[in-house]
C-alpha cells in the first residue's frame, strides 16, 4: 500500500519532472540542463505529498526535506547517466530517454526513502 501512494504522490512529482524536462527541451536547452531542470521541480512536487500522504510525517520538516534533496541527488545521478547512456550510445530521443529512465529511478528512490528519510524510526 505504501509503494502504491508513493507511486500516486510520486506521479505527480513525476508528470512535473517530465512536463518541464519535455517543454525545456523541446525549447532548446541541453537534455541534462533539462534533466535538472525537470527534476528539481518534480522532487519538490514529491517531498511535499509523500511527506504527508505516503509516510504520515509532519515533523522536522526542513531536516526532512534535505535528506530528501539528498536521496533525490542520488536519483539524479543516476537519471543523468541513464539518460546519457541512452542518448549517446543507445542514440534515442532524449524525451523518450527520460520516459524510460523514471520507472528505475522511482524504485530507488523509494527504497532510500523509506529507509532515511520516511523511517518510522526516526520520529521525533
Amino acid at each position: 500500500m505504501q509503494f502504491f501512494l508513493y507511486c500516486l504522490c510520486g506521479g505527480m512529482g513525476v508528470s512535473t519532472d517530465y512536463a518541464v524536462f519535455y517543454l525545456a527541451v523541446t525549447n532548446g536547452v541541453w537534455y541534462q540542463g533539462a534533466n535538472g531542470l525537470g527534476y528539481l521541480a518534480g522532487t519538490l512536487m514529491s517531498f511535499s505529498l509523500n511527506r504527508i500522504f505516503t509516510f504520515g510525517m509532519r515533523d522536522r520538516v526542513l531536516q526532512r526535506l534535505a535528506m530528501f534533496l539528498a536521496i533525490a541527488g542520488v536519483g539524479f545521478a543516476a537519471s543523468a547517466l541513464l539518460l546519457w547512456l541512452l542518448v549517446q550510445f543507445v542514440h534515442l530521443d532524449a524525451r523518450i530517454a527520460k520516459l524510460i529512465t523514471l520507472p528505475m529511478v522511482v524504485v530507488l528512490q523509494f527504497s532510500l526513502n523509506r529507509r532515511i528519510t520516511f523511517n518510522a524510526a526516526s520520529r521525533s
